[in-house]
């Protein structure tokens, strides 16, 4: 006790060499700078008091606390903790020399043992200090690694934050909070208490706690002492937790509040020092950054995922063309990025000016696909497509717009409504919806926006698919109608003109007007036939083809157009080999050779004409082909028309009288349809006079 008080009686002499030594050391902060060497010289006198009244009674809290709060208050002023022992070795060094000077008869051994006693203390309570700022520090560094989804380890490493913000401020209550602009509360991302803590997301409004709202508004860290000030009752933060000693140090950005870090404690001795609240605004400043990082790495993951998302929704509803599967995809891939309780997908009938639910999901869904034909402009739904704009609604029980489903419970949720507009007019609305407290963000009606933009799309695109598949039905039933009936009269017509030529005493030019009429009729049926064969290119051929004799095909071809061509002598020659000549194709094959017999031969002038048919293996790069001529001596076709014989091209109608470039058109598309060629060259190269080829060739196959 006596060396404790020769060191208290040259207080002033420890303080004025322990400063002009500190002065010397490196890695203090810039501010140190600016102040004068009475304020240090003060400062460096409490952190002495501290450690002499601790020396004096090791169970003195109060000595504790206060010993402490100076450790604290030298920290704020230094980079690091590790400063502060180096501070401390110095000061170890002038009290061991003013000890021996001041009481030469204490042995040096003994002096130097009760300095190390003294000085160690505090060093052990720096050091344990150090470890406590290292653990809140690093818990910041786990939140910043903490990967998108992982909310457990991020609220794991906020809660563990908090905790040591206790231990190191030695305090009994630690808390962050968000903050939500829109219901103006403040929302609990975090706490640690030794008594009554708050739970993660409970929610304070500002009126029920005006020292935030002030915090707010005055842009800077206020703090209350209500110790001793018997009219004030403690400062209460929400329901029965209230303390002595609170701090509320406001997160900002851009003067926009978007946070509160929160201290309150009761067994303090004193209030908060000016240096331990510069400790904790600095910590709020570091965790500003955190989540600033943290943020944008979370943004910056959710629009990669959008955008994953988005190329793949797209991929899956370019190939689906019913809108019911549409409304299904795109709610549940947006589901997958904006999460929700509720979801609804609304379209609009404007000639009737009503709207009608087409999908719906969450417990109430039945009762949403039940509200039907409801009028346009009705809710809010009716009032996003009215104005072609996405929103974010609060409280959809106080929002004026609002329209109640009936069957549906009073609830406050927070919706994202966004119009999904086509090129003339809004084809629907999506609705999401959150229960309170969860709202949405800007991100998620970004992303809410670029998924409607893409069911737009594909809404419109299976509209004019259904458009185009009804027109085309209707056309071939037209076609099925049309030809069924002109077959029902050719048929029995041409029966008639068969029995007429069977007779023995029918006038020659009877018998002449007979032969051409029945050339017509013939004509007529073999046209309907040729429609027919087209209508059938029109659909879906088979998924896998089978292998199929090409001989066979052109015999059973040439047998056929025999048969029915009796207005007409028709010759053919047949030069084909002797193998097998197989390829892939279905049951279209023969139709290629009788659609081509019968154009070249009816659309022949001469009462008869002559078909040399040749065949021949040809390899063309990597693949061999079976190349089949047909030659027609008797037909020219200038060079000007080989292209357009087998394209219905009105040019070849010249050339091609009674319509029968339907049929060599019918041929291409076949040979087309098993990835073959057709094209139109002469016998004599360079001269079309002396008669046309037509060139044919199909994938040879074993």
């Amino acid at each position: 006790m006596a060396m404790i008080e020769t060191l208290r009686l040259n207080i002033g002499v420890i303080v004025e060499e322990w400063a002009a030594a500190s002065a010397k050391l490196t890695y203090a902060k810039g501010a140190e700078f600016d102040i004068s060497m009475q304020d240090r010289a003060d400062r460096l006198r409490a952190f002495l008091e501290a450690i002499f009244m601790r020396a004096e009674d090791q169970n003195d809290k109060e000595a504790l606390m206060r010993l402490k709060s100076s450790i604290r208050s030298e920290h704020s002023r230094s980079l690091n903790l590790s400063t502060l022992v180096k501070r401390q070795a110095l000061l170890r060094d002038i009290l061991y020399n003013v000890v021996v000077k001041e009481i030469p008869h204490m042995p040096k051994a003994t002096a130097k043992l009760a300095v190390d006693s003294i000085v160690d203390r505090s060093i052990e309570g720096t050091v344990m200090m150090l470890e406590e700022y290292a653990d809140l520090q690093s818990t910041l560094t786990r939140w910043l690694l903490a990967g998108p989804g992982e909310e457990a380890a991020v609220e794991q490493s906020l809660t563990r934050f908090c905790r040591n913000a206790m231990d190191y401020f030695d305090i009994e209550f630690a808390a962050l909070f968000g903050c939500d602009p829109e219901t103006k509360e403040l929302v609990c991302q975090a706490c640690s208490a030794k008594s009554v803590t708050l739970t993660k997301d409970t929610r304070i409004p500002f009126k029920s706690l005006p020292a935030a709202k002030d915090a707010f508004e005055q842009e800077k860290t206020l703090v209350f002492d209500d110790v001793g000030n018997k009219s004030q009752k403690k400062r209460r933060i929400v329901g029965q937790v209230s303390f002595a000693h609170t701090v509320f140090v406001p997160m900002l950005r851009n003067s926009t509040p978007v946070g509160m870090m929160l201290f309150g404690d009761n067994t303090r001795p004193s209030v908060f020092t000016p240096d331990e609240v510069s400790i904790a605004e600095d910590l709020v400043r570091q965790i500003m950054r955190v989540k600033e990082n943290s943020d944008a790495f979370q943004k910056l993951s959710l629009r990669s995922r959008a955008q994953k998302a988005l190329v793949e929704t797209a991929a899956v509803l370019q190939q689906e063309i019913e809108s019911e599967e549409i409304y299904r995809i795109v709610a549940t891939r947006l589901a997958e990025l904006v999460p929700c309780q509720e979801f609804a997908f609304y379209v609009y009938d404007w000639e009737r000016r009503t709207g009608n639910p087409v999908y719906a999901a969450g417990p109430y869904a039945a009762e949403m696909m039940a509200d039907r034909d409801f009028p346009a402009d009705v809710g809010i739904a009716g009032y996003v497509a009215k104005t072609r704009r996405a929103e974010i609604i609060q409280n959809t029980e106080t929002d004026p717009r609002g329209e109640l489903i009936p069957g549906t419970p009073k609830t406050n949720t927070r919706m994202l409504a966004v119009p999904v507009i086509g090129k003339k007019e809004v084809i629907g609305v999506i609705e999401l919806q959150r229960y309170s407290p969860e709202s949405f963000s800007q991100e998620d009606l970004e992303i809410a926006s670029m998924f409607a933009n893409h069911a737009s799309v594909a809404l419109e695109n299976a509209k004019l698919f259904k458009e185009v598949t009804q027109v085309r039905d209707q056309v071939e039933l037209s076609i099925d109608l049309l030809t069924h009936d002109i077959a029902n009269y050719t048929t029995p017509i041409n029966a008639y003109f068969s029995e007429l030529r069977k007779r023995k005493d029918l006038d020659s030019a009877v018998a002449n007007a007979v032969n051409k009429t029945s050339r017509q009729v013939e004509s007529i049926m073999r046209l309907v036939e040729m429609v027919r064969t087209m209508a059938k290119l029109r659909e879906a051929g088979p998924s896998i083809f089978e292998r199929l004799n090409l001989r066979k095909a052109i015999d059973e071809s040439v047998a056929e157009v025999r048969s029915k061509v009796l207005s007409k002598d028709i010759e053919f020659e047949m030069f084909l080999p002797g193998e097998e000549m197989i390829v892939l194709a279905d049951n279209l094959l023969k139709d290629i050779f009788t659609n081509l017999f019968y154009s070249a031969a009816m659309s022949d002038r001469q009462e008869s004409t002559k078909l040399t048919i040749t065949g021949e293996i040809k390899r063309d790069k990597k693949t061999e082909y079976w190349w089949i001529k047909v030659a027609q001596p008797s037909k020219a076709i200038p060079d000007n028309l080989k292209g357009e014989v087998l394209k219905m091209a009105k040019a070849s109608k010249s050339e091609l009288t009674g319509g029968f470039g339907i049929g060599l058109a019918a041929a291409r598309g076949i040979v087309n349809r098993y990835s073959g060629g057709m094209w139109v060259s002469d016998i004599v190269p360079g001269d079309y006079t002396k008669g046309c080829v037509f060139n044919i060739m199909l994938p040879k196959t074993r």
